[in-house]
């Protein structure tokens, strides 16, 4: 792209003050997924500022977890389709943790829960488009900004929506916390989840062993098996999380059952576990495998088109006067759904901090500007 005429990192700092007092608002609202009184109040606080800025903001009841938010704010139309902007407002603390981890600027950090994983990237999307408005600027397109109430669960409510907005849109950009060190995510894993399910038969382990056919032997056998499908020089992960079986020591098992966590850089790896859980067979005559799951949420791949929305994004930044770095994480995020429907993406892009889902969790109070200030780019010049 060539060099564009961006706000200053001075007028995004000077915004940092309003910035806090909006995350404020947020983080003291505690929102776990699956409380959705608390998740409306959220929507509620979220629909006000979208409204505020002239946006048209459905509320999208998703029922026992709150309501997902579609806001509609106009652009300049030098894009036929709007830009997608994602993120949610559930997050995984129970209520009271607030009395644990209050919101509160403490030196370089500013702490709370949900304030990393994600209300900050929330509030930051929310200030930079105030920041544009104030000097009559607009985005480069119409912009779809969605925010979900059930993230944290795997999007189970919002999974169809996110698709179709996906696909509705030229590129989606992602308001999950940015990789350490401020680098925003051009890859993620994707996931798959299995359980196994032996059946076995029970008898007296010490008067007639033989007659049994043991599901604790037997699904150990599996596991061996299961984990030698990872591949970890090609970044394919196997953890099986919870194994259980029989009923006392004195009865060979009758049944037994494992969960199994799946993760992989592209769809071809996807695919060969798949395959390869499909063909387990057992070892023991006397036993039937039963398979439940697959792949629960495809990978973020890096494609060419993402890597130019990297590529604008990095010579945005040094633009501002920083420097952005491209990452990747193991870890899923709805940037995962639009990039499966063919939408291309560019993920983490709220601040840097830590601490994500514990009693630590903390941003880092002086990337506040700058992800302000790269946001109202992205938006500009995207």
């Amino acid at each position: 792209m060539t060099k564009a005429k961006l706000l200053s990192i001075a007028e995004a700092e000077a915004r940092t003050g309003e910035c806090l007092e909006f995350l404020r608002s947020l983080v003291e609202i505690e929102s776990p997924t699956g409380h959705a009184t608390a998740n409306v109040a959220v929507a509620d606080v979220l629909a006000d500022a979208l409204v505020a800025l002239g946006g048209h903001v459905e509320r999208i009841p998703a029922p026992g977890l709150g309501e997902h938010l579609l806001a509609r704010i106009a652009g300049s139309k030098r894009h036929g389709r709007p830009l997608l902007v994602l993120g949610h407002m559930d997050t995984v603390h129970p209520v009271g943790t607030l009395e644990r981890n209050p919101f509160a600027v403490n030196g370089a950090k500013v702490t709370g829960p949900g304030i990393y994983d994600m209300k900050s990237g929330l509030a930051v999307a929310v200030v930079a488009l105030r920041l544009l408005a104030a000097k009559g600027r607009k985005p480069a397109s119409d912009i779809s900004l969605l925010i979900t109430c059930d993230e944290e669960r795997g999007s189970p409510d919002s999974w169809e929506t996110i698709e179709a907005q996906a696909r509705a849109s030229r590129a989606a950009l992602v308001l999950e916390p940015s990789a350490p060190g401020g680098a925003v995510k051009s890859r993620r894993k994707g996931v798959s989840a299995y359980e196994l399910t032996v059946m076995g038969r029970s008898a007296h382990a010490g008067i007639e062993p033989e007659a049994g056919a043991s599901a604790i032997h037997e699904i150990a056998r599996q596991i061996c098996r299961i984990y030698e499908l990872a591949d970890p020089e090609q970044g394919t992960t196997i953890s099986v999380g919870v194994v259980e079986g029989g009923t006392a020591e004195n009865v060979v098992a009758s049944s037994a059952r494992c969960t199994l966590d799946v993760r992989f850089w592209t769809s071809g790896e996807a695919e060969r576990i798949d395959q390869a859980m499909h063909r387990l067979q057992p070892v023991d005559p006397g036993c039937e495998l039963h398979l439940d799951g697959g792949v629960n949420r495809g990978p973020l791949e890096r494609t060419e088109a993402s890597g130019r929305m990297f590529a604008t994004a990095r010579q945005l930044a040094a633009q501002l006067g920083f420097v952005i770095e491209e990452g990747a994480t193991g870890g899923g995020s709805d940037g995962n759904i639009t990039a499966a429907a063919g939408c291309p993406t560019l993920d983490g892009l709220g601040p840097d901090g830590g601490g994500a889902h514990t009693l630590q969790e903390h941003i880092l109070l002086d990337d506040l500007p700058r992800r302000i200030g790269l946001m109202a780019a992205l938006f500009e010049f995207i």
